[in-house]
């Protein structure tokens, strides 16, 4: 009975450790984004008001994916964002169309949660941004 409790108690604390296989992306902060599509990017710098540059950061944030994915983005309709805090790159998001993504502290691909907007949000900044250039 001690053994199995002692078995179970490592089990736990395993569990406590790794947070219990948490499928999320590590949390970021952002001052403004760079945002592009496919082969474009624009300077989001002075460009993207706050409110759209926090409504991606707090999306990036929520991001929660189903797991790793052997699929690859399509580039031509991949959306990439920079996030940038204090003149310093906080954070990449790599996004397309059907919700595969890539963040910059991962060499994977995940497929996204299906409940997540960070893709249409992303667009719609994308477009907004484009239209001032």
């Amino acid at each position: 009975m001690k053994r199995l409790l002692f078995i179970l108690s490592i089990v736990i604390i395993g569990f406590v450790i790794n947070g219990c296989s948490n499928n999320s992306v590590k949390g970021i902060t952002a001052d403004y984004v760079d945002i592009g599509l496919g082969k474009s990017l624009y300077e989001g710098y002075n460009k993207v008001d706050q409110e759209s540059v926090q409504s991606l950061v707090n999306s990036y944030n929520q991001i929660e994916y189903i797991g790793q994915t052997s699929q690859q983005l399509n580039l031509d309709k991949t959306i990439s964002i920079i996030f940038v805090y204090h003149d310093k790159i906080s954070g990449t998001l790599m996004i397309d169309d059907k919700g595969i993504f890539h963040t910059d502290d991962s060499e994977k691909n995940y497929q996204i949660s299906l409940n997540n907007d960070t893709y249409e949000q992303a667009l719609k900044v994308y477009k907004d941004l484009k239209q001032k250039y």
